[in-house]
């Protein structure tokens, strides 16, 4: 009989560890279940990322323009244009030539827009720099962006720029006037690796960039630190800053950015004008944004500057 009570007290030991250890194994199944049902998602979301990046990346609108018949009368001596990419896509723009009298009559402006949009969307812009400083200007859409044949891409979008400089400076040439790129948001990235690559054979006279980027990964890496972005990513634009040191030393360059870019950080911008070589001007805007540059005070003077100090010295 005494031999009994020890025999008890083991047998309740025996079971509230076996009670504990199928506790503690149901915990750790459901902690697996959670960590495969956890892990399969975040791998499905990098697989979404991955194939619909460039959705997420530019938003073209793809449709042509309205025809020049259906503007408004002032916009009716604009010139449709279209020029031919070395990987056979069909290039669409739009051409203004210079005000007559107007002060910079002899300054020619090829714009490459940034990633939303069309050209259509920067005939306002292209109105007023044209009615204020008399320019001519040249507006570009990509492949896949306002009738232009074509996908966007990376590479794509270089060979625009370098069949749209091409063209504009066939053009500048033939009106005797001073060729400047004029570079909007991703279009700095794509205007600037189109200018290096064709080097001293571009015939550009001045660049100027606006809400400028030093590259895409960068900006990508930070707004979605949760994903393995430098690995998922195809448009990197991560050459963009080479490209700028690769510039001819003596090429005019001006960096315009708003100290309230919400697209294109302050400092995106300002690494890309820091890889530049040549004689170079960045114009800070105060409480500018990335849209409204435009808007704010000294925007057209900066711009009438950089074309008589540095473009046509």
């Amino acid at each position: 009989a005494p031999s009994t009570v020890p025999m008890a007290a083991a047998e309740d030991v025996d079971a509230s560890a076996t009670l504990a250890g199928r506790l503690g194994g149901l915990a750790l199944g459901a902690g697996k279940t959670l960590g495969a049902v956890v892990g399969a998602g975040y791998i499905g979301v990098c697989a979404l990322v991955y194939v619909f990046q460039r959705k997420l990346q530019y938003f073209p609108t793809k449709e042509a323009p309205p025809a020049v018949s259906s503007l408004p009368a002032v916009c009716r001596g604009i010139e449709d244009f279209s020029v031919r990419t070395e990987d056979g896509e069909t290039i669409r723009g739009w051409y203004w030539a210079p005000l007559p009298g107007g002060k910079h009559a002899d300054v020619t402006l090829l714009q490459l827009h940034g990633n939303a949009g069309s050209r259509h969307n920067r005939l306002y812009w292209a109105h007023h720099i044209r009615s204020r400083l008399g320019v001519g200007v040249a507006l570009l859409d990509y492949r896949g962006y306002g009738g232009s044949t074509g996908r966007v891409t990376e590479k794509g979008m270089i060979l625009d720029g370098v069949a749209g400089i091409t063209w504009a400076a066939t053009r500048a040439k033939e009106t005797k006037s001073k060729l400047v790129l004029h570079l909007e948001s991703i279009g700095s990235a794509a205007g600037v690796a189109a200018a290096a690559r064709l080097g001293d054979d571009a015939g550009v006279d001045g660049i100027v960039v606006e809400g400028g980027l030093s590259s895409c990964v960068e900006i990508a890496a930070k707004l979605f630190s949760f994903l393995p972005v430098r690995a998922l990513m195809k448009d990197k634009w991560a050459g963009t800053c080479a490209a700028a040191a690769s510039l001819r030393p003596d090429q005019p360059f001006m960096s315009m950015h708003g100290d309230r870019d919400e697209i294109v950080p302050l400092w995106c911008g300002r690494r890309l004008y820091d890889s530049v070589r040549g004689r170079k001007v960045w114009k800070e805007f105060k409480k500018g944004g990335h849209n409204n540059l435009m808007e704010k005070p000294g925007y057209f003077e900066a711009l009438d500057e950089f074309y008589e100090q540095y473009v046509k010295a």
